[in-house]
C-alpha cells in the first residue's frame, strides 16, 4: 500500500494532467465545453429538488431537522453516483487504455488515480451545488460539516481500494464490467438512497449497519440535510474502507504486472 501511494505521489503531475484531460474529454466537441460540468448536475438536481420538495411536497415526517425530501434524495445520490462511476470505470480501465498500458511506461496505479480524480472532481461540482442549497435552507452546521468530511474520506478510500482490485480483475475477466454494473444497480436499491431507512422492514433493517455504503451516505446526509450522525455506521464504514484499501493493494501488487499481457 505504501509503495502504491508513493508511486502516485511521485507521478502526481501526470495524475493531474490525466485527470484534466479526462475531465475535458467528457465534454469535447460541445459548444459549452466544461460548463456542462456545472449545468448537468444543476439541471438534474434542480429537477429532483423541485419535483419532490415543491410539486409533490414530500417531507420526511416525524423527523426534526430533516429538510425537504428532494434534498434528502440528492444528498444520497451524489456519493452513490461517484461510487458507481468510480468502480465501473476502474473495472474497464485496463482494456480501455490498452495502448497506454502495453506501450507506455506509466504505472497502472497512476492511470487509475488520474481517472478517479477526474470522476471525483466532476461529482465534487455537484456536491458543491447541493451544499450551496443546503446552506440556503439552513441545514448545514459545523458538526454536520465534520460528518461530511468523514464521509468524503470513507468514500475516497473505499473506492480507491476497490478500484485497485477491479482494475486488475477487469483485465482478467472481460465480463466483469457488466457484472459490476449489474451489482451496483442491485446495491442502489438495497441501500436507502431513494427511500428513508425507516421504511425498511425490521428483519432487514438490522443488517443495514453492515452496509458500509450506508455509513458513508449517513455522513453526507448529516452534513447536508442535518440528520444525526451515527457513530456505529461510521465505524463500520471506516473499517470497511480501510480493509478494502489493504485488500485492493494486495491484489493489485500480486497481479498488476500481468495486466499489459491481457489488456
Amino acid at each position: 500500500m505504501i509503495r502504491i501511494i508513493l508511486q502516485v505521489w511521485r507521478w502526481r503531475t501526470l495524475v493531474r494532467e490525466l485527470a484534466r484531460r479526462d475531465f475535458k474529454a467528457r465534454y469535447a466537441g460541445s459548444a459549452l465545453g466544461t460548463a456542462w460540468a456545472v449545468l448537468e448536475p444543476l439541471v438534474q438536481f434542480g429537477l429532483y429538488l423541485t419535483v419532490f420538495s415543491v410539486f409533490l411536497g414530500m417531507r420526511l415526517a416525524g423527523r426534526p431537522g430533516v429538510g425537504a425530501f428532494g434534498l434528502y434524495l440528492v444528498s444520497g445520490l451524489v456519493p452513490f453516483m461517484a461510487f458507481q462511476e468510480g468502480i465501473g470505470r476502474a473495472t474497464g480501465l485496463a482494456r480501455e487504455r490498452a495502448q497506454l498500458v502495453r506501450h507506455v511506461n506509466v504505472p497502472l496505479e497512476v492511470l487509475l488515480a488520474g481517472s478517479l480524480a477526474a470522476i471525483f472532481t466532476r461529482h465534487g461540482v455537484g456536491l458543491l451545488l447541493v451544499l450551496g442549497v443546503a446552506v440556503v435552507w439552513g441545514t448545514v452546521t459545523p458538526v454536520g460539516l465534520a460528518w461530511l468530511a468523514g464521509g468524503l474520506a470513507i468514500l475516497a478510500i473505499g473506492v480507491f481500494g476497490l478500484a485497485l482490485a477491479l482494475v486488475v480483475a477487469g483485465a482478467f475477466l472481460p465480463d466483469l464490467v457488466q457484472i459490476v454494473g449489474t451489482g451496483t444497480t442491485v446495491l442502489f436499491f438495497l441501500t436507502p438512497v431513494v427511500y428513508p431507512a425507516e421504511v425498511v422492514p425490521g428483519a432487514v433493517a438490522r443488517y443495514l449497519a453492515c452496509n458500509p455504503l450506508w455509513g458513508a451516505l449517513q455522513c453526507f446526509r448529516a452534513g447536508l440535510v442535518g440528520t444525526p450522525g451515527d457513530a456505529r455506521s461510521f465505524a463500520v464504514a471506516a473499517v470497511a474502507a480501510v480493509a478494502l484499501l489493504l485488500a485492493g493493494a494486495r491484489v493489485f501488487t500480486a497481479r498488476h504486472r500481468q495486466v499489459p499481457d491481457l489488456a
